[in-house]
């Protein structure tokens, strides 16, 4: 946030006085008191990049908060956390904090765990904070100098019957993090390593492991043994408290909210009739800026920076705010945008927006604007909250009345950017029946299908017999984008940093497209590249060109290849490939797959075993997806839902009728397509009888030059571009 300006100069920065408390607009019910709850995780290690610490470790932390009679809320990221504190009635209670990632056995990831009781008072506005310190069982590995230089080949495996880790080498100075498995208490420890030549293996446990503990192994030498079978070795185990090297401060931004009105929607209202509104900003710690942005004939200002001075000249402009301090740190500022203010300002086709700006001692921001549309205007149109009030396929208008004794209300809507006609809809009241000055009202528009589309509307009012009489200002939403494949547009795409292959993804580590090349590549060709000689919009699409790889005579025809998936291995000169990757639909089933292809098909110049095409054929192309909630029982767990494998002694090729997917379609283009531009194609989605009611969890696409590749079969030269996949629902 820039440095805000003053009217002059600042002098030293004045922290107002702490007042008794706010206005009784504040004051919250009799018997009940607020809190804002803060968590301080004490990590085991120096946090690199704090801000990126704290953004994982908040997205993962959990907050209940408990009464002697059970748990009273819950929330499962601080995200839920509200920034204007927690109401509670009076009583005793305990925050329980838990933030991380339960892992079995891993060396990065850990759990946190931490609580404190605390009591509420009436009245109370005050600051919690809860201490999580890691909950793991630790385990290390250290080698003597000795034993080391003797050693070669060692891993010392460490775990449970949840899970272990592999420390390997003797210089392997991880810590390993583990969470124990409900009744173990011990860890079981296996050391293999080769000494003068020969193999030998040890095995041990630790007993009544503590979490917060660390379990060091220490491998040194016995010279009371004989170096025989690694008996010239033992191992001691060292038990130490895990002591705190940094801590990771997580907590919610000030909050900046409106008393008694929505500061996210405007206010309306002719000149001189606005009134006084009061707006609160609450902190769990102490607010270091409040600033106030874009008042009319009014330099920028900071309450909490202003001097004296200042802060006399704004309340004779009628704005003012008191600073309360409470418990723990907490801080509640209101500021008072009074009659004497806003009653001066004119009617404007314009609104007026004022940006507040706060900032904690944490160096935790926010921003919110206060709206004013001031005008004669009977009705005004609302900005809608799309994140809110906009779904796949509905979207919910809303307007404000500007003035009394208005008959009916409603909306005109239609498709930006086209020519249609406005469509009339009618507005219901949100609060109560009959309509008044300042209430709000909306109404929900549902769209004909799922396709993003941006709708402009305009708020109308008018006597019954003609209730578009008088039209507000028009205003756009879109509705919500349906989830899409990642890297659609094929715009991404990596060298995978082995032997120079092509990959449609940043990096071979999670990549959700794959392709063939991993194969291809072995001889020198990348059968599938990105390429700018056909596109349909951005920079690239991709090529996928059915080539001859080999010297000579010996070799295969590889066909140009994309697809969802995982290119796993290459068996002698086959390939092993993962069909299919997981992805959340939202709860939603796509009917077809969208995209854009051109193809040029030559004969078929080679044919392999089990094909059934023939040399002189026209090549083709094919193009499918399928859908499944549920992997193939033959597929290993974690490796891919589907595996394919080429070689022809381990022959396994993707089934359509296969039991476990329950949606396919497919396009296979037997010419060329016309024209030299991409053309759009559409692929439908049939769901199988049964499927009616399951939601997809996985899908697999795959789009080929040559049809008949897996059996290395195609011609030499046939192309397929394709471009920007569209789930269509």
């Amino acid at each position: 946030m820039k440095t805000s300006k003053i009217f002059s100069a600042l002098g030293s920065a004045v922290i107002l006085t702490a007042l008794s408390g706010c206005s009784g607009e504040q004051n919250l019910p009799v018997g009940e008191g607020k809190i804002f709850v803060t968590t301080r995780v004490n990590s085991d290690v120096v946090v690199v990049s704090r801000a990126d610490a704290e953004e994982e470790l908040a997205a993962t932390t959990q907050i209940w908060i408990s009464s002697p009679q059970g748990v009273v809320r819950k929330y499962d990221s601080m995200s839920e956390l509200p920034a204007h504190g927690i109401t509670l009635m009076t009583g005793e209670y305990t925050v329980q904090a838990w933030a991380g990632k339960v892992t079995y056995a891993s060396f990065t990831d850990r759990w946190f765990e931490g609580s404190e009781s605390f009591e509420v008072a009436a009245g109370d506005n005050k600051a919690v904070e809860v201490t999580c310190r890691i909950a793991n069982v630790c385990a290390s590995v250290n080698y003597s100098t000795d034993v080391a230089e003797k050693l070669t080949d060692a891993v010392m495996t460490i775990g449970t019957r949840g899970g272990s880790l592999d420390f390997e080498g003797t210089d392997d100075s991880r810590r390993g993090y583990f969470m124990m498995p409900e009744g173990t208490t011990s860890l079981d420890w296996t050391l293999t390593a080769t000494s003068d030549g020969k193999q030998f293996t040890k095995t041990g446990t630790i007993e009544n492991v503590e979490p917060a503990h660390e379990y060091r192994l220490n491998i040194v030498s016995n010279a009371s043994y004989e170096e025989i079978g690694g008996g010239w070795i033992q191992i001691e185990v060292d038990d130490t408290m895990i002591e705190s090297e940094d801590e990771v401060i997580i907590s919610t931004p000030p909050s900046i909210m409106g008393s008694g009105f929505d500061i996210s929607k405007p206010i309306t209202g002719e000149a001189g009739s606005i009134g006084l509104r009061n707006v609160y900003v609450s902190s769990s710690c102490e607010l270091t800026d409040v600033e106030v942005h874009g008042l009319p004939g009014i330099e920028d200002f900071d309450f909490v920076r202003a001097t004296d001075a200042i802060i006399e000249e704004l309340a004779d402009l009628g704005l003012t705010c008191d600073l309360a301090n409470y418990e723990e740190g907490a801080q509640i500022m209101k500021l008072t945008f009074g009659e004497k203010f806003l009653n001066s300002l004119e009617n404007s086709d314009d609104p007026y927006v004022f940006e507040i700006f706060a900032q904690d001692v944490n160096g935790k921001t926010s921003t919110a604007n206060l709206t004013l549309k001031i005008s004669e205007a009977s009705v005004f149109t609302v900005p809608v909250d799309a994140e809110k009030d906009a779904s796949y396929n509905t979207v919910t208008l809303q307007g404000q009345v500007a003035k009394d004794n208005i008959e009916s209300v409603g909306f005109e809507y239609r498709e930006k950017g086209s020519d249609a006609d406005w469509t009339y809809i009618e507005g219901q009241a949100t609060s109560r029946a009959t309509l008044g000055k300042g209430e709000y009202f909306s109404a929900t528009v549902t769209m004909p299908d799922y396709e993003q589309r941006t709708i402009e509307y305009r708020a109308v009012c008018g006597p019954i017999d003609n209730p578009t009489e008088t039209r507000s200002d028009i205003m756009t939403v879109s509705t919500k984008q349906t989830p899409q494949l990642p890297n659609s547009d094929l715009e991404i795409w990596s060298n995978s940093g082995t032997k120079n292959c092509v990959i449609p993804a940043a990096s071979a580590d999670g990549a959700f497209w794959d392709c063939g090349n991993h194969g291809s590549i072995t001889m020198g060709k990348n059968v599938t590249d990105k390429t700018t000689e056909k596109r349909h919009s951005g920079t690239y699409a991709a090529k996928l060109k059915s080539e001859f790889v080999g010297v000579g005579t010996l070799g295969k025809l590889a066909a140009g290849n994309i697809c969802v998936g995982k290119y796993l291995k290459t068996d002698g000169t086959d390939g092993v490939f993962g069909f299919g990757r997981e992805f959340d639909f939202d709860g939603l089933r796509p009917k077809a797959l969208r995209l854009w292809v051109h193809y040029t098909p030559v004969a078929v110049t080679h044919t392999g075993s089990g094909a059934t095409m023939n040399k002189g054929d026209m090549d083709k192309a094919h193009l499918f997806v399928a859908l499944f909630d549920e992997t193939d029982p033959d597929t290993a767990d974690g490796v891919a839902p589907f595996i394919v494998r080429t070689k022809s002694s381990k022959a396994k090729y993707f089934d359509k009728n296969a039991s476990w997917i329950m949606a396919y379609g497919e396009k296979i283009l037997s010419e060329a397509t016309p024209g030299s531009d991409m053309v759009e194609l559409t692929i439908p989605i049939d769901y199988k009888a049964g499927a009616d009611s399951r939601t997809p969890r996985y899908i697999a696409i795959v789009c080929t030059a040559s049809k008949e590749g897996d059996f290395y079969t195609g011609g030499n030269g046939s192309t397929l571009y394709v471009d920007d996949f569209q789930l269509v629902y």
